[in-house]
């Protein structure tokens, strides 16, 4: 035994004595700072210490470690501590390290949630509980209910992207759900779950690819033995949105106490919230948009005389010239064949009221088919079985289920389409316009949203399932312990696309002679308020359906223990080899490889394999102990080779250290190399396309052709007419040229020549534990830089860069790279669609602080008080999204991360109840319109604050009943630009008021 080591034991005797760790932390089998694990016969020694506690054990004293166990759901790591006899530990194990040591501290920025504070947040999944954090950005969840929307839930530490952190179960891989090898956390068996650890900066030395951003491990309770249901309900105050959680776990051990098995079931069903079910989103005038359920006609460039026009509407009593004739105007239709300018401020409408806003611009509300929650119903099952075969070797196997059912749905697809002057159906008035073209004879563009075809559904099921078996054991030569096992993963993803029409028949029947009569019955009138006959809707819509399928294989086995000792203590080391497969397939339907349905992008199959060899070592040398200003000084190293059968051999490695100055107050910090390999989406996804936004020039962003656009009024008017004019938007057009859309599709496929990324993270942090006040204190520096960002352009960055915003085109020349990735229609001059190639783009760099505050401690007589705060400070968060292009810092811009973002709780616990208050702060944030523009007059978004109650009492300790009100003050969430109605979903609380009642019954 080392000097280290025994002094280490010694100051273990003291601290049993009282039963408490250093900072009065009470002594438990797990600490709650989740850094040290005992072994079983101490386990069993406090439990039966505990056994012969007073009867007061089960109120106070058993009520004051609960209430320590969840300050703030966010605990400092600190130096080793427990309180147990001075034999039998097991080494403390931390997120970040493979090597076990009994007083080892974490050198890296770590934050542990216990399951106490997961729980009083009231929340039905994982994510939403972390999101909370201010470590974490904006991923995957519950709001993103429009178009896209999978119900799936991820995480995205720092705002780097959910790609670029890595979520481990207990340490290991868990199978992906997307493509991107990003895990839904929706997955994880969350009524096991003991804690969560997450590591802020690099980590692939240790874990290898993907843990660029940090790491998220997930750690599940051992050894569960018992009878647990929970339960939980959820609604918000406006009476909606109900959400219930149901999980039963049963286990215990077997043959003479050798093995232990566990099974936990669980569901969760929640419900949608429409977009209309709040008085915040009800201001929403729903968008800009010319292709609505009665239909359009744009004039274009074939224009029709103005006498011809005021013809028509002197009918309808306009004035001469009151809708005047442009390429923009947009004629349309109502039910009795008359018609109404739907721009120029709307005239003559007899349609129904709120579908026209007279604004000057007309505006079609899609929000009606709306929701801003995902509706989801999730299965899951965890199983798990450990047996010692020997006192040395324990055999394992695991495995987890989930299959989740959600639904999304959108408004009517869109397009414009030619239609023959020979259509039947073409209204009389109509006629007579059409009629005065220079080309009377030629087809019009009638630009319609296919309400009457239903809303459109995304139904999509996602089965995930994962198998894992190994075995472990200690070796007693080095005083360390092996692992080895093997997993195999899918997740089988089924969506069917309800609503859509189907271009080929749409065509048919808009051409046929007789209006599609003979191929449906009535034929298809689309000019007014469509009715389908069911013949027609057969021919017209369809049902398409796609399925994914991605497969994930590891085998990994490691290694650590001691080699010698030092005059500080004894060096310590892991090493192992792996390797992982990642393989996957996509076929959709026949219809969307064809790009035959109206409003949905064409898709085609792919399918691709990658995997890895990797082989690691890492160690940890302690340099000086019990020393003048170096209680103990360690130092970690590690590397890390994978060799990708794709990208080629990749190194990472890292160095860190760890410093106590004295007992109480330690320095930590580090650099590391981390590298995240391009995932088989990224390397193999075969040609698709979507619809992207892209802003409004009043907003420095959009397509600067527009007449409205400040760069055609300023000192380069001349050079970016000409451009647009080589472009394709046609020189009658340009004068007045208006892009009514402010969308399009956008192009993206994979790319195999991808390189993996490289990132390179320095931390630096002092973390302070005074013994005996009950207080710690954590500050730490981080600063992650990616490069070769693996990805694709936006549409914003694409139109950016080619009108020169951003520098990328000084020539304002047509044959730039940017430029001739935008194809326009040469009729009306906008934008058709947008490539976006995947390549190996520029950077991302991110820096600020973590400041991390807990303390608790008795009121004399009067209960147990317990206070905590987490709070991120981001300096910088800067993207360059070429190499060698212009820098842009998105910090405290809505949509990145707020420059200050602090969660807050204080909890007040007597005997077996307890109530606590959270505060959740949002700093004030500009719009992301002045990062191009700081001219912009976009107004930024003040500080938000809410506050959330929570509280439990214990019948007994087989009874627990909880409840809670988040966001008490039932705020509304603030309005993001200029429109009403919109805001942030995924950063504001954009529901209300929520309730909710959480039952705990153990046997």
């Amino acid at each position: 035994m080392s000097r280290r080591t025994r002094g280490y034991h010694m100051s273990l005797r003291s601290l049993s004595a009282s039963g408490r760790g250093p900072g009065g932390w009470p002594a438990a089998a797990h600490d709650p700072r989740g850094q040290i694990t005992l072994r079983r016969s101490v386990l069993a020694l406090l439990v039966a210490h505990a056994l012969f506690l007073p009867a007061m054990a089960q109120g106070e004293e058993a009520a004051a470690a609960n209430v320590d166990a969840s300050t703030v759901g966010a605990t400092v790591d600190s130096t080793a501590a427990a309180a147990a006899t001075a034999t039998q530990l097991d080494a403390v194990t931390v997120t970040g390290s493979r090597i076990a040591r009994l007083d080892y501290a974490s050198s890296s920025p770590l934050t542990s949630v216990p399951r106490e504070t997961l729980r009083d947040t009231g929340t039905s999944t994982l994510e939403e509980a972390l999101n909370q954090l201010p470590q974490l950005g904006i991923g995957a969840n519950k709001t993103n209910a429009g178009w896209g929307g999978t119900g799936q839930a991820t995480l995205n530490l720092r705002g780097l992207g959910p790609q670029r952190n890595l979520v481990l179960l207990d340490g290991r891989r868990l199978q992906p759900a997307t493509t991107d090898n990003v895990v839904d956390v929706n997955t994880i068996p969350s009524a096991l779950i003991e804690d969560v650890q997450i590591i802020t900066g690099g980590a692939s030395a240790v874990y290898g690819s993907d843990a660029i951003a940090g790491v998220v491990n997930i750690r599940l309770k051992e050894d569960f033995e018992g009878i647990r249901l929970d339960s939980q309900f959820a609604r918000y105050g406006e009476g909606d949105g109900d959400t219930t959680d149901v999980a039963l776990t049963l286990g215990g051990n077997f043959a003479e106490d050798r093995g232990n098995a566990v099974l936990s079931l669980s569901w969760s069903d929640r419900e949608g919230v429409d977009f209309m079910a709040r008085e915040f989103f009800r201001k929403a005038p729903g968008g800009t948009d010319f292709r609505i359920q009665t239909g359009t006609y744009e004039l274009g460039s074939n224009l029709p005389t103005q006498a011809a026009v005021n013809q028509v509407f002197a009918q309808y009593g306009a004035a001469p010239g009151r809708v005047p004739v442009s390429p923009t105007t947009y004629l349309g239709f109502n039910d009795d064949g008359t018609l109404f300018s739907a721009n120029k401020v709307p005239f003559n409408w007899r349609g129904p009221d709120g579908q026209l806003n007279n604004t000057g611009t007309q505006l079609n509300n899609l929000n009606q088919f709306s929701l801003i929650q995902v509706p989801l119903e999730r299965h899951g099952a965890f199983g798990r079985v450990t047996y010692r075969v020997t006192d040395d070797i324990q055999a394992y196997g695991q495995f987890n289920w989930s299959s989740l059912h959600s639904y999304v749905a959108a408004e009517g697809g869109n397009t414009g389409i030619n239609v023959p002057v020979t259509n039947p159906f073409v209204p009389a008035d109509l006629r007579t316009i059409l009629a005065s073209r220079a080309n009377p004879n030629a087809d019009f563009r009638l630009h319609k949203r296919f309400q009457e075809a239903g809303p459109r559904t995304f139904e999509r099921d996602f089965d995930n399932w994962q198998f894992l078996a190994g075995a472990k054991g200690s070796l007693d030569a080095i005083n360390g312990s092996w692992d080895a096992y093997a997993s195999k993963g899918s997740m089988r993803a089924h969506e069917v696309n309800n609503g859509a029409v189907v271009i080929a028949s749409l065509r048919s029947v808009l051409t046929a002679a007789d209006g599609g009569a003979s191929l449906c019955a009535g034929g298809y009138n689309p000019f007014g308020l469509t009715v389908l006959s069911p013949e027609c809707r057969n021919y017209l819509v369809a049902a398409t359906i796609s399925d994914t399928e991605l497969d994930q294989e590891v085998m990994e086995a490691n290694v650590q223990g001691g080699l010698f000792d030092l005059p500080a203590g004894e060096l310590r080391f892991a090493a192992g080899l792996g390797w992982r497969r990642n393989s996957y397939d996509f076929q959709p339907d026949r219809l969307l490889q064809q790009g035959g349905i109206v409003g949905v992008p064409s898709r085609g199959p792919s399918h691709g394999s990658t995997s890895v060899s990797e082989v690691y070592v890492e160690t940890l040398v302690p340099v000086l102990y019990d020393k003048p200003f170096a209680h103990s000084l360690d130092v970690g190293l590690a590397y890390r080779y994978s060799d990708y059968d794709l990208s080629g051999g990749v190194d990472t490695y890292k160095v860190d250290f760890n410093w106590a100055l004295i007992e109480d107050l330690r320095l930590r910090g580090g650099y590391q190399r981390a590298v995240r390999a391009p995932s088989v989406g990224e390397l193999f996804v075969a040609s698709e396309t979507e619809s992207n936004s892209y802003g409004l020039v009043v907003n420095g962003q959009g397509d600067q052709c527009e007449a409205g656009s400040p760069l055609r009024r300023g000192a380069t008017a001349a050079a970016i007419e000409a451009l647009c004019l080589a472009h394709g938007i046609p020189a009658a057009l340009l004068p007045s040229y208006i892009d009514t859309q402010r969308e399009s599709l956008a192009t993206r496929a994979g790319n195999t020549a991808l390189a993996p990324e490289t990132a390179d993270t320095y931390t630096f942090g002092l973390v302070w534990t005074p013994e005996g006040t009950g207080f710690s204190l954590a500050a730490d520096y981080f600063d992650i830089r990616v490069e070769d960002v693996i990805g694709t352009l936006t549409s914003s960055q694409v139109l950016a860069a080619c009108f020169n915003q951003d520098g990328s085109n000084p020539n304002l020349s047509v044959n730039n790279f940017y430029c001739s990735l935008i194809q326009r229609n040469p009729d009306t001059g906008r934008i058709d669609n947008i490539d976006k190639p995947t390549f190996n783009m520029g950077s991302l760099e991110t820096s600020g602080v973590d400041f991390q505050l807990d303390w608790q401690g008795d009121i004399g007589n009067a209960g147990r008080l317990s206070a905590g705060s987490v709070v991120s400070w981001v300096d910088k968060y800067e993207v360059q999204a070429v190499k060698g292009g212009p820098v842009y810092d998105y910090a405290g811009y809505v949509g990145t991360l707020p420059t200050w973002k602090a969660v807050s709780q204080v909890r007040y616990q007597q005997g077996p109840g307890s109530i606590g208050l959270r505060w959740r702060y949002i700093d004030a944030m500009e719009h992301s319109s002045k990062v191009l523009n700081p001219a912009s007059t976009t107004p930024a978004v003040d500080a938000f604050s809410y506050f959330d109650l929570f509280g439990s009492w214990d019948f007994g300790t087989r009874l627990r009943l909880g409840a809670g009100v988040n966001n008490v003050l039932d705020k509304q969430p603030p309005q993001v630009g200029g429109t009403p109605g919109a805001t942030h979903n995924s950063t504001y609380d954009i529901y209300g008021r929520q309730y909710f009642v959480a039952l705990t019954v153990q046997l």
